[in-house]
C-alpha cells in the first residue's frame, strides 16, 4: 500500500461504519413510532370501556416495546385514555460514546420522542362509510 492509501482507507472505513450507525439510530426512531402507533390502535380498537383500555394499555406497553432497540435499554412509555381517544407518548435515549468522550455530538441530538393519538373508530369502518357515501353520490 502507498502512504496515501494508509490515510484514505481508515477514513473510508470510518465513514462506512458511521453510516451504518446512523442507520441503526434511524431504525430505532422508526421502530418507536411503529410500536407507539400499534399500541395506541390496539388499545383503541380492542376494548370497550375506558378503564379497561387504560389497564390494557399499561399492562401491554412493556411487551409491545420489548428489547428490540439497539444502543439503548429501551423506551419509556406512558399512555392516557380519555373517552374513545388513546394517547401514547414514548421517549428513547440512545447513548453514543462520541457525545460523552470527545464532545463531538450534542447529547440532545440522540434523544427521540414520539406521541401518537388514536380513537376507537375502526379504519375499515371508515373506508366502508366512505365507499357507501361515494356510491350514494354516484362517484363509484
Amino acid at each position: 500500500m502507498t502512504v496515501e492509501a494508509s490515510f484514505v482507507v481508515p477514513w473510508v472505513v470510518f465513514i462506512i461504519v458511521w453510516i451504518m450507525y446512523l442507520g441503526y439510530f434511524e431504525y430505532d426512531r422508526c421502530l418507536l413510532f411503529q410500536d407507539d402507533y400499534s399500541l395506541a390502535t390496539q388499545t383503541a380498537s380492542r376494548i370497550a370501556t375506558t378503564s379497561d383500555k387504560q389497564g390494557w394499555l399499561d399492562a401491554h406497553a412493556a411487551g409491545q416495546m420489548g428489547g428490540k432497540y439497539m444502543g439503548t435499554p429501551g423506551p419509556s412509555t406512558t399512555g392516557t385514555v380519555s373517552g374513545g381517544k388513546v394517547n401514547v407518548k414514548s421517549g428513547l435515549k440512545v447513548s453514543h460514546p462520541l457525545s460523552f468522550h470527545a464532545g463531538m455530538i450534542p447529547v440532545s441530538n440522540w434523544n427521540v420522542s414520539d406521541e401518537v393519538n388514536a380513537d376507537d373508530f375502526s379504519y375499515t369502518r371508515r373506508m366502508r362509510l366512505f365507499r357507501a357515501g361515494m356510491r350514494i353520490i354516484g362517484g363509484e
